[in-house]
């Protein structure tokens, strides 16, 4: 079948942007009453490139942000959640335990701003690896996974682990993931042989650092944990 080159340039153009059949009978009706006015394949592409960047583009990117299940993408990128959101932020640091563990920054953030920095650690010495929520299995005992948690209710009740120390708090990925059962505590055990870090919860390393996270939660209603890799 031949083609006109109005033809030839929107297959190109529809290949390149990926647009369903409804915008592609949009852009066809404004290609093609253009095309009637006579104007010139120069004109007529940059009108089709203004148009295009100033109506579909801003729709796309306005249901991306509002999408609910948008930590639910196999490597979610979280740096465009809200910075002035009072949550809990975890990041790496370039210092290690002296038995392994990768020390994990863990920024109390209101108003955008940090305003403390505690140490955690989270997995086994030897299981220190690093993933996103699709890619981190379910009895690892790595660290948490990447993405965006819901923080659930401080937990000082008694009876818990030893290892867990007095205070647990529990966090529930937003995201695909098999992992569970994971919250923040105290890395209670790490100063018995073969006991430090943790199978998959965050650990902070002394009982100041996790009564300080519980105070933080329970006074700002702190709902969101990000743990960021940079992955």
């Amino acid at each position: 079948m031949d083609f006109s080159p109005i033809d030839q340039y929107q297959n190109v153009l529809f290949c390149w942007l990926g647009v369903d059949q409804k915008q592609k009978i949009v852009l066809r009706i404004f290609i093609h009453r253009r095309s009637f006015q006579g104007m010139k394949m120069k004109r007529l592409l940059g009108a089709i490139a203004v148009g295009f960047i100033g109506g579909v583009l801003p729709l796309a990117s306005s249901a991306y942000a509002d999408s609910p299940n948008y930590a639910d993408s196999p490597n979610p990128k979280i740096s465009w959640v809200q910075p002035k959101e009072t949550l809990l932020r975890v990041t790496l640091s370039s210092k290690f335990t002296d038995t392994g563990e990768r020390i994990l920054n863990v920024d109390l953030v209101r108003g955008g701003e940090v305003l403390e920095r505690l140490q955690a650690v989270s997995g086994k010495p030897r299981k220190q690896a690093f993933r996103v929520g699709r890619e981190s299995k379910a009895g690892s005992r790595e660290p948490l996974p990447q993405g965006i948690y819901a923080i659930g209710q401080v937990d000082r009740r008694a009876g818990l682990p030893f290892a867990m120390g007095k205070t647990f708090i529990p966090v529930t990925p937003q995201f695909a993931t098999s992992r569970s059962g994971i919250g923040i505590h105290r890395d209670a055990d790490r100063m018995i042989p073969g006991g430090s870090g943790t199978i998959g919860c965050l650990g902070l390393l002394n009982q100041t650092g996790i009564e300080t996270v519980a105070d933080f939660v329970a006074t700002h209603n702190v709902k969101t944990l990000i743990v960021d890799y940079g992955l």
